[in-house]
């Protein structure tokens, strides 16, 4: 396995570091082994993108405790709000949440149209800010750290299978 280098600054402390990359690098192994994706670059990485499957960009997004609890979180700007992986410019056509015993695998452009028409108007001073907001605070609602950029919010997960594209199972 091909260990990846990542910008210093992504994380609090390296113990967090090596946490959040081995999942997220778990997941992707995971996706690739059962769908034959193929594997992207750091380049291609950086610009959300994990790896091709059936030919086209898609963003693997590892385990969360949220997936299990029926949520996911949608990400519009990163922590320095630059271009999150349901940005506009998100290389990304797909996206591939890792739930328990399989993958849902949804448009990436769907899911962005969704989570838009389920928030209020966007208006980046009415942003729900502070740390660890929990899924059923921050559903349909424009969430983001204290002292960050990113801009997120939470959907049901429900409401992402009803556009999913594939659903993958595994277990």
């Amino acid at each position: 396995m091909t260990t990846r280098s990542y910008n210093p600054i992504w994380f609090d402390n390296e113990e967090r570091k090596e946490h959040c990359l081995a999942i997220a690098e778990e997941g992707e192994v995971l996706f690739r082994t059962l769908t034959g994706a193929k594997k992207s670059t750091f380049e291609e990485d950086l610009q959300h993108i994990d790896c091709f499957w059936k030919g086209d960009p898609i963003d693997v997004k590892g385990p969360k405790p949220m997936h299990a609890q029926g949520y996911i979180l949608v990400e519009f700007l990163n922590n320095w709000g630059t271009a999150g992986w349901c940005s506009k410019t998100s290389k990304a056509k797909y996206i591939a949440f890792q739930f328990p015993n399989e993958f849902l695998v949804v448009e990436k452009s769907r899911l962005r149209s969704l989570a838009i028409m389920l928030c209020p108007p966007y208006n980046e001073v009415v942003i729900m800010r502070r740390n660890r907001i929990k899924p059923l605070e921050g559903l349909h609602q424009w969430c983001g750290r204290w002292r960050n950029k990113d801009v997120f919010t939470y959907l049901l997960a429900e409401e992402a299978y009803s556009i999913a594209d594939e659903v993958i199972r595994f277990a």
